[in-house]
């Protein structure tokens, strides 16, 4: 299968970066990639200092695929995986208050359910899709390396995640998000055969400098903060 190609207006123009960050907590983490409001509210701080631009996915989908209808410089898409509690608790707020777009990544088969952490449920993914987000599939249960599923077993993930969203939500995801970052160029036609136009995941880099649209980089908050601010400038 041929994957979705970056459009070469785009790619000679590299202006997008993507942010990800995953679970925001008050103050004491419980894992290494958890973020602290404190960390939180300052890294807001520094991209309002930027003079970011945040941008929908759905605006930068279509600049990736067609090349038209260029985003601003330094334009951003806020991405939150795993949908954990805090992303409606803390995200949501600030973003309403800023009036930003962000993406929220939801593994279905845990919506609404206890497993480390809390997740958030149907009515908050609402919410927030009716307040500014995009719900993004993070696939059905959120397994550890979906390189190691056969073909029928990737199709069942993706299916299932986009028939819950479409049962719960209204409407049927058109992106997702690679689980812990793992993905091959046959997860990638995976999610492509299943009808997702972007697939999101945690390589590192500009946006249209991504390999083709199921596979677009993202700067982890936790690893490459410096970094992303850096490529801003």
């Amino acid at each position: 299968m041929s994957l979705a190609m970056i459009h070469p207006a785009a790619r000679k123009s590299p202006r997008t970066l993507f942010l990800v960050w995953h679970d925001i907590v008050p103050s004491e983490k419980l894992v290494w990639f958890d973020t602290t409001i404190a960390e939180f509210q300052a890294q807001l701080a520094a991209l309002e200092k930027a003079r970011v631009r945040p941008a929908a996915l759905p605006t930068i989908e279509r600049w990736l695929s067609t090349g038209q209808n260029p985003p601003p410089e330094k334009s951003v898409v806020l991405c939150f995986d795993d949908n954990t509690q805090g992303i409606f608790d803390f995200v949501f707020p600030e973003m309403k208050k800023r009036s930003w777009p962000f993406v929220v990544s939801a593994h279905t088969a845990f919506v609404g359910v206890k497993t480390g952490k809390d997740h958030g449920d149907w009515a908050e993914l609402k919410a927030m899709a009716q307040g500014g987000a995009t719900i993004v599939s993070q696939t059905h249960s959120h397994p550890p390396d979906l390189r190691t599923f056969s073909e029928a077993k990737l199709a069942k993930e993706f299916a299932l995640s986009k028939a819950s969203m479409q049962k719960h939500l209204g409407t049927a995801p058109r992106y997702v998000t690679y689980p812990s970052g793992k993905w091959d160029a046959r997860v990638a036609e995976a999610a492509q055969a299943a009808g997702y136009r972007l697939g999101l995941t945690e390589d590192f880099g500009l946006a249209e400098r991504s390999p083709h649209c199921l596979g677009i980089n993202r700067y982890s908050t936790h690893r490459r903060w410096a970094e992303a601010l850096a490529a801003l400038r």
